[in-house]
């Protein structure tokens, strides 16, 4: 991928943030602890968390496997400098080289891509990779658990589901299978009732003052994270 290139170490303009990574996951792969006390919140993928159980759980161990295997004691971090999140956490990609530990891994069928702005430059080539694992049912793609049904939705945390428009609250919200809640980052009028929606992120409970009407929301933060299924 083109954009994968451009974004490389040895591409960017300056020298990138070269740092010993001293915890290489916690809840899964989601965030790393470097040598100097900084957290990192790594991005454009996620993988399932070591407390999920039944495949999710196999599959968080596989992926921490993976990540241990190709991740070197020292690793780069791009863009630099990184931006934060709410949490004063660094948003960054890690880099063994030339190689990008999201390609590894979501090409491995090991991970989701996930955008999470601002740095979210990566995720139309992790997309490209995670189709391409989906066509050939690599890793997780090979069990056809993925999407979940919205309709199924009983927990909140880090979710894929897929499931029909059956509610259109205003131009920003809609809501999938009478279940989950899905409010858009900005207005989209191409919206229709019945429309079959895959949708991924992080998943809370609906406010009391709605909750009965639909349990639980989601807040997307990128429309690359909602994909239309014909």
């Amino acid at each position: 991928c083109f954009m994968l290139q451009t974004l490389s170490p040895a591409a960017l303009a300056g020298d990138p943030h070269i740092v010993a990574l001293s915890e290489r996951t916690k809840h899964g792969l989601q965030m790393g602890k470097l040598s100097d006390g900084s957290s990192v919140r790594l991005t454009g993928f996620n993988s399932f968390e070591l407390k999920d159980s039944g495949w999710k759980r196999q599959y968080a161990r596989k992926a921490r496997s993976r990540a241990q295997d190709v991740l070197s004691e020292t690793i780069s971090i791009t863009p630099w400098p990184a931006s934060t999140d709410r949490y004063g956490r660094l948003l960054g990609n890690l880099w063994m080289g030339e190689s990008y530990l999201g390609e590894v891994l979501v090409a491995e069928g090991l991970a989701l891509t996930v955008s999470i702005p601002p740095e979210n430059r990566l995720v139309a080539c992790l997309l490209d990779l995670e189709w391409q694992a989906r066509d050939a049912k690599r890793g997780v793609w090979a069990l056809g658990h993925l999407p979940e049904s919205a309709e199924a939705l009983n927990r909140g945390g880090f979710q894929h589901r897929v499931g029909d428009i059956t509610q259109i609250l205003d131009a920003k919200t809609l809501v999938l299978s009478d279940r989950l809640r899905v409010m858009l980052p900005k207005a989209d009028s191409s919206m229709r009732l019945g429309m079959r929606l895959e949708v991924r992120g992080w998943v809370s409970r609906s406010p009391a003052s709605v909750r009965g009407q639909f349990p639980w929301t989601l807040t997307l933060k990128d429309l690359t994270n909602r994909t239309r299924v014909f």
